[in-house]
């Protein structure tokens, strides 16, 4: 696998995403659930990333790099090794949404793809949580009528998850949530709890809910390739809503 990095307008804004956020999307890529180190990646070893060890910003000047190795593992690697490039993120966006069931329209913009992503993501982890579940997860965020946990999904969706300053704590929950189901060995329980988001900078914790029922959501994959992707869209979605709300804000 080579990590050269292919020009695509969706992943331009890494560029200005915070080094933990980066750093967190890179170690979907360079380990795998157990923690080991994947045989296929080539950050680690790049020379120019090496060449940063020490820098505060050691991965926000290698965004580029960590990009090449998500578009090489979205891709077919049969194929990438006679056109010597990974495919572009929406790409690896569409076929995620596709295997999982996420129903969407081609001729959306890619962050509303994400919010479709997002949406079905948290919808079957809350389907499995119990009320006393719910009813923390909601507490942790402030937002909703906490005291209830067995409130409509579909109502909430469209009054707060994504329709104000709620949206990025939703993000930032389901990005934790699936570092956690996909990776538990990298990303434990108290790490991700204790993690950089914006429902951590309040002083809140976040409830998970078991990681094994967002596994049951999921079909079979197919190979490694999918269960980095799935995982790395979540949490770029993540990040495409902090630098959105940022903008914004």
């Amino acid at each position: 696998m080579g990590t050269k990095y292919r020009q695509d307008e969706d992943l331009a804004f890494l560029e200005y995403c915070s080094e933990e956020d980066i750093k967190q999307l890179a170690n979907l890529l360079i380990y795998d659930a157990k923690g080991k180190k994947r045989v296929s990646t080539q950050i680690l070893s790049d020379k120019q990333f090496k060449a940063l060890n020490g820098s505060p910003e050691q991965w926000r000047s290698s965004w580029r790099l960590v990009a090449g190795e998500l578009q090489h593992f979205g891709g077919d690697t049969i194929v990438n090794v006679f056109r010597r490039e990974g495919v572009l993120y929406r790409e690896i966006l569409s076929d995620t949404c596709k295997r999982i069931g996420v129903k969407f329209d081609k001729k959306n913009e890619t962050w509303e793809i994400e919010n479709q992503l997002i949406e079905h993501f948290i919808e079957k982890l809350w389907h499995e949580m119990s009320e006393e579940e719910r009813s923390a997860t909601l507490k942790s965020m402030n937002i909703g009528d906490f005291r209830d946990g067995n409130i409509d999904w579909r109502a909430m969706s469209s009054s707060t998850v994504f329709g104000g300053a709620a949206a990025g704590a939703w993000y930032a929950w389901a990005a934790n949530a699936a570092k956690f189901t996909f990776a538990p060995a990298i990303f434990s329980r108290a790490a991700v709890i204790g993690a950089s988001s914006l429902v951590a900078q309040r002083g809140a914790s976040i409830l998970l809910g078991p990681a094994a029922a967002v596994a049951l959501t999921v079909p079979a994959f197919s190979g490694t390739a999918f269960r980095v992707t799935v995982p790395a869209t979540v949490q770029i979605a993540y990040m495409r809503q902090k630098y959105l709300q940022k903008e914004r804000f």
